[in-house]
């Protein structure tokens, strides 16, 4: 399978751009446009290419060793150069979160989507039947974890036949959670009507046990393994039974607790042949802060993930002007919420570098703190001997790339001497 690549010309729509440019991405790989040499308008977002090839080259050793495959989740990045990075080092599909997010998967040429979430609605299941109708490659999987559900499934598909039987799993989750059966009981009666319906099939058993990525880690773990252990037993059951059709699927593992997943669901895989599909999304870029931390954690508690060596790498970053110091200890940066995200922690201040021949870039310790940000400008607490002013460059990192990425048509592919070498378009 190949990626398509949208066709689009970049103007003065993307941000960064130099105000002359004229061309397109293909033509923005050789033109040696450099950050520190002040070629992009700042702020811009760029991904250190370096960083990418390591991560994806470390996630593709991580499910080899681990008998286990992945679907990233898309809505990371909705970018199609960096879907068709992962699905070069392996990924078994792209899993994604609304019939919205198909459909965006459908034009750039993916054939194999895991929808982790239930498929609601007449447009959407007219939608997602209207593709298994017309291309009998396509491959796809959605959840359901109610009867209302099904019903709802086996109404639109009535409506409007794919041709086939549409591939479901039923999904568990846990009180307090998000989606999901809370009782096991419901959750088997529903793969059983699934398993004699006329319309859909099933296909495997799913959770998503992010949710309690925040709870001290005993707590944490202790539900994460429990859940897991629901959805082996009730697989179990299942394929005993004679319920699932083809390859049964076991499915979990976000951005930060795929470890467990893998462990546990590697120990099912030695009794019965079901295949174990990891979902993360921000292993690819990773961030400098939250995950940098979870991720931190979860090597220290896998020995396969600590036998890889080096882990995971930042690779988002926003480098951006310093505009004011108006304040011994206070600096203003031009970038704000419209450029970089803040849902779960404040950007990190990584580097700064003054303009000019010799331009490069020097670190920034902690006592450098982005400590609000306004639409358009970022406040910074320094200490009086800080070396920034005005004009000065910094770049910060991010923490969860997902509310980074969405604020950017394109991003810039760097080198380790920050000269861009590519681009990625994204699509929200």
């Amino acid at each position: 399978m190949s990626i398509i690549l949208p066709p689009e010309s970049l103007d003065w729509r993307i941000k960064g751009l130099p105000a002359a440019w004229r061309g397109d991405a293909a033509t923005l790989t050789g033109a040696g446009l450099s950050v520190l040499g002040e070629d992009l308008m700042l702020p811009a977002a760029v991904l250190r290419r370096s960083a990418l090839e390591h991560n994806s080259r470390w996630m593709k050793r991580f499910t080899e060793l681990t008998g286990t495959l992945i679907a990233p989740h898309g809505k990371t990045t909705m970018s199609p150069e960096l879907f068709a990075m992962q699905m070069a080092d392996g990924a078994w599909g792209i899993t994604a979160a609304n019939a919205c997010h198909v459909r965006a998967y459908r034009a750039f040429g993916i054939d194999k989507i895991f929808m982790a979430n239930q498929l609601v609605g007449r447009e959407n299941i007219a939608y997602v039947a209207a593709e298994l109708r017309d291309d009998p490659d396509f491959d796809f999987y959605c959840l359901v974890d109610s009867m209302q559900a099904i019903d709802l499934l086996e109404a639109g598909l009535a409506a409007t036949p794919p041709g086939r039987r549409l591939q479901v799993l039923v999904e568990l989750g846990f009180p307090g959670g998000r989606t999901g059966f809370r009782d096991d009981a419901e959750a088997l009666a529903a793969a059983e009507r699934i398993a004699a319906s006329p319309h859909v099939c099933l296909r495997g058993i799913e959770a998503f046990e992010g949710i309690v990525q925040g709870l001290e880690a005993a707590e944490r773990d202790a539900k994460v393994n429990a859940l897991l252990q629901r959805i082996v037993r009730l697989a179990e059951h299942c394929y005993d039974t004679g319920l699932f059709s083809g390859e049964p699927i076991l499915s979990a593992g976000g951005s930060s607790l795929f470890d467990h997943v893998a462990r546990t669901f590697g120990e099912a895989r030695k009794g019965r042949p079901f295949l174990v599909l990891l979902r993360s999304g921000c292993y690819l870029v990773h961030d400098s802060h939250f995950y940098q931390q979870l991720i931190d954690q979860l090597e220290a508690r896998s020995p396969i993930a600590a036998g890889l060596g080096e882990g995971l790498r930042p690779a988002l970053e926003v480098w951006a002007y310093v505009h004011s110091r108006p304040e011994p200890t206070r600096v203003i940066a031009g970038l704000g919420k419209r450029d970089i995200g803040e849902d779960v922690a404040r950007p990190t201040p990584l580097a700064w570098a003054r303009p000019g021949p010799n331009a490069a870039p020097l670190p920034l310790g902690d006592t450098h703190r982005v400590v609000r940000l306004d639409d358009q400008h970022a406040y910074l607490d320094v200490p009086a001997d800080s070396p920034l002013q005005p004009g000065d460059m910094i770049s910060l990192g991010i923490s969860h790339p997902c509310t980074t990425f969405d604020k950017w048509r394109l991003l810039y592919i760097v080198d380790d001497a920050l000269i861009v070498t590519g681009s990625v378009r994204t699509y929200f």
